[in-house]
């Protein structure tokens, strides 16, 4: 019986390391590196207003990283490809954009899992990284994330660009809060971003007055 009981322990023992084995997952980077920000743009793409950053993000010559929705990336493959061969980092926002943590198991997996299968038919390469919505999340999301081979990473910086406060509000709410190694919220997806748009240019020639330069995170 005693030994029943040791082999029983010893099969959990093993059970719970190979559970937690996280080696799948890519070490990536999750902050801007030093001296820099990090833009990042969540909901796209949108054939209107992803397109539009990306002539500001040419411009200036920075990258970016683009957070999508798996739905949205199945509707402008295009626009994904554009994004890729700029040389812009691409990752996961979810499917549909839900609260993760009221799924159950079976919608979390569907939202976690389609949106890198339809990103990697796009470009022929999955993210690494799942940029939960809302902010939202807890150790089982988290992990529901990193046993499809990605890396979960909060918002960051909120830009509250979604709000649409105008866009001198946005210029100046984010450049306040820019430092080293800040990663910065912004959106490019759905509608009604022209004053993301706007404020772009003035946030990058702002965040460069102050001596940074920039990044991406997810890479």
């Amino acid at each position: 019986m005693n030994k029943l009981l040791i082999l029983l322990g010893l099969f959990f023992i093993s059970w719970k390391l190979c559970a937690a084995d996280t080696s799948s997952v890519p070490n990536v980077r999750k902050v801007a590196m030093p001296g820099t920000v990090a833009l990042t743009f969540d909901d796209g793409p949108n054939p209107i207003y992803t397109r539009q950053i990306l002539a500001i993000l040419k411009k200036y010559d920075i990258k970016a990283t683009f957070f999508m929705v798996g739905a949205n990336a199945k509707l402008y493959p295009d626009v994904v490809k554009e994004i890729y061969e700029q040389g812009h980092v691409i990752a996961s926002h979810s499917m549909t954009h839900p609260m993760l943590t009221r799924l159950n198991n079976a919608q979390l997996e569907y939202e976690v899992a389609t949106p890198s299968k339809i990103i990697d038919g796009i470009i022929g390469k999955k993210p690494l990284c799942l940029r939960y919505p809302f902010g939202a999340s807890n150790e089982h999301v988290r992990e529901v994330i990193r046993e499809n081979g990605m890396m979960p990473v909060p918002m960051g910086f909120n830009s509250f660009d979604y709000e649409r406060p105008g866009t001198q509000k946005i210029i100046d709410w984010v450049l306040k809060n820019a430092y080293s190694q800040q990663v910065i919220l912004m959106h490019d997806g759905y509608d009604k971003r022209e004053q993301t748009v706007a404020a772009l240019p003035a946030i990058i020639e702002g965040i460069q007055k102050k001596g940074l330069g920039f990044s991406t995170i997810c890479g």
